[in-house]
């Protein structure tokens, strides 16, 4: 179970918070982007920020892909294969190095037809050698993306693609004229990611419902699952607190980033829900927001704070006048998605330190499948094979297409 701290170093005076650093980094290529449509410095760095609200949220241990350093008794191969977010057509790449704690994804454009405005999923692929090379590819280091039931996922990348038709915004700061390209970027990355594409996202599906402990813990019910995205149970449309990010205030009610069709109106780009981040713990990844301790009131008689909470983590906290033995201000309560707040009802006389604890208050997949795979070897009587997995690819629509 991971552990997140943050600090506010206090003389009843003033402040300072730390965040938790990112452990995965979600690396954007564009060398399919064979018709130049991220051709400026602002497309780039809008599709660049989405993947990177990711990568600061995930803090998963993913093993390297290389069958250059992996170490088999026979030769190894693998073939990455994604949909050419170009061309639409299946692109092939060999033996394609992947590093440690790395996703790779794709990126271009193309003329969608419909109201389609873009298309994501993580990449397939073909390998010869034994299975524990297999499991490399599938699981890279993560028991529970190859067990059977699957509890985790664990992809060596995917593609996404977008209409070049659209009249787009690529604003990072909140509506504008066009299309939220932000919006659709962090909604395919999400497919990327294995929100209606991974096998685990098949596991935790039963009828049309999506059964994930978190999910069903932020909404206060289970969630709709049909064709890859999420659904109101109760009919109409299935909102969530914010997760605050791109100018959006954090625990304000908007639609879930993963229904099948966006919305377009409001203030607030349509960002990462609650309700979304506890699908991707549910998932198996290892979401770990980052943890700030903002002081709201500073003076000797009081001390008051507040936090952007999540609804899978607990928070406590915390006091020490020594920043070596912390007493217990506020006991653990749980995240809701809002902003929360608490005081301490005796702050002490001179200096004081404040830190606020965080933990997963839901075992992740991750935690209950095991520690980490080995990097080599095959098991007895495993024989040298060829295997194929393909690509998975999802849609979004515009709900108020032009």
């Amino acid at each position: 179970m991971k552990h997140c701290l943050a600090y506010l170093t206090l003389a009843l005076l003033a402040f300072a918070s730390t965040a938790t650093l990112s452990a995965v980094t979600i690396e954007i290529d564009y060398s399919l982007d064979t018709d130049n449509f991220f051709d400026t410095p602002e497309k780039r760095a809008a599709l660049e920020a989405a993947a990177d609200l990711y990568a600061d949220l995930l803090d998963d241990d993913l093993l390297e892909i290389d069958p250059n350093t992996f170490d088999s008794p026979v030769p190894v191969s693998w073939t990455a294969i994604v949909r050419h977010p170009t061309t639409n057509a299946e692109h092939e790449i060999d033996n394609l190095v992947v590093p440690a704690d790395t996703i790779i994804v794709f990126a271009g454009a193309r003329p969608i037809p419909g109201s389609t405005l873009g298309t994501g999923g993580p990449g397939g692929f073909s390998a010869s050698g034994l299975q524990s090379w297999f499991d490399r590819i599938r699981g890279r280091g993560n028991p529970g993306a190859i067990a059977t039931p699957r509890t985790d996922f664990a992809p060596w990348g995917g593609s996404v693609s977008f209409d070049s038709d659209a009249s787009w915004n690529f604003s990072l700061e909140g509506n504008g004229p066009g299309r939220e390209f932000v919006s659709i970027a962090l909604h395919e990355l999400g497919h990327v990611l294995g929100i209606g594409t991974a096998d685990v996202w098949q596991v935790l599906t039963s009828t049309n419902v999506f059964t994930g402990p978190a999910a069903n813990q932020s909404l206060g019910a289970s969630p709709d699952a049909f064709n890859g995205h999420l659904q109101n149970p109760a009919g109409g449309t299935l909102e969530s607190p914010l997760f605050g990010s791109f100018a959006a205030l954090h625990g304000t009610e908007r639609p879930a980033l993963m229904l099948p069709s966006l919305t377009d109106t409001g203030s607030n780009f349509d960002v990462a829900t609650d309700l979304d981040l506890s699908v991707l713990f549910d998932l198996g990844w290892e979401v770990t927001p980052r943890t700030s301790l903002e002081a709201t009131a500073l003076s000797p008689d009081a001390a008051a704070f507040t936090w952007p909470s999540t609804s899978f983590i607990d928070y406590q906290l915390e006091r020490a006048t020594d920043l070596a033995s912390f007493d217990t201000v506020v006991t653990q309560t749980a995240g809701d998605g809002f902003a929360q707040a608490a005081a301490d009802p005796a702050p002490p006389a001179g200096r004081a330190f404040y830190r606020l604890r965080s933990q997963n208050n839901l075992a992740s997949a991750t935690s209950q499948s095991g520690g980490g795979l080995g990097a080599a070897g095959g098991a007895v009587g495993d024989e040298p094979r060829t295997i194929r997995v393909d690509p998975v690819i999802v849609e979004c629509q515009d709900m108020h297409p032009e």
